[in-house]
C-alpha cells in the first residue's frame, strides 16, 4: 500500500512538471520565433554584418529591437514593427549611455529598486523604458529620450493604493 502511494506521488510530480514545462515552452515559443524572424531579416540586409543582441519593446505597440553591427563596424539599434517591416536604425555612437539615464533617475528619486532597463522606439523616439520602484514602494514606467536623456512620458502605479 505505501509504495502505491509513493508511486502515486511521483506520477503526480511527473505530470505537473511536464504540464509546467509544455506551459513555458507555449510562452517562450513566440519569442524564439520573433528572434528568428529578426535575425534573418538582419543577415539578409547587406548592411549587416552581425546580430548581436535581441529583445522585444512593448510600447504603444510591439517593437522588436535588433542590436546589430554593420559592416563599416559601427553598431546600431535597428527597429522593427510587428509586421516585421524596419521602422528605424539608430547608431549606438548616437544613443545616451543608459547609466546616465539611471544616474538621472537616482538623483531625481534617490534610492530606487531598478528591475529593467530597455532601449525601444515610441512616438517616432528612441527612448529608454526603464521601470523601477521607488522607496514608497510606487512602480514607475519612464521614458527617457535616447538620445539626451529627457523625460519622455512616466507612468506610475502606487504601492499604497493611492493614485
Amino acid at each position: 500500500m505505501r509504495s502505491w502511494i509513493i508511486l502515486g506521488v511521483v506520477i503526480l510530480v511527473l505530470l505537473l512538471g511536464l504540464g509546467v514545462y509544455g506551459f513555458f515552452q507555449t510562452i517562450e515559443a513566440p519569442k524564439e520565433e520573433q528572434k528568428e524572424a529578426v535575425a534573418w531579416l538582419v543577415s539578409e540586409d547587406e548592411d549587416a554584418e552581425t546580430f548581436d543582441d535581441f529583445h522585444v519593446f512593448f510600447g504603444m505597440e510591439t517593437i522588436y529591437v535588433a542590436t546589430t553591427t554593420q559592416t563599416d563596424g559601427d553598431q546600431y539599434y535597428w527597429f522593427y514593427d510587428d509586421s516585421y517591416e524596419q521602422i528605424e536604425r539608430v547608431p549606438l555612437a548616437d544613443v545616451m549611455d543608459e547609466e546616465t539615464v539611471i544616474d538621472g533617475v537616482r538623483s531625481e528619486h534617490g534610492d530606487i529598486d531598478l528591475r529593467e532597463v530597455r532601449i525601444g522606439y515610441e512616438e517616432e523616439e528612441t527612448v529608454y523604458e526603464l521601470i523601477y520602484t521607488d522607496a514608497d514602494n510606487t512602480l514607475y514606467y519612464d521614458y527617457y529620450t535616447a538620445e539626451d536623456g529627457e523625460s519622455f512620458k512616466r507612468y506610475r502605479l502606487s504601492g499604497s493604493g493611492e493614485a
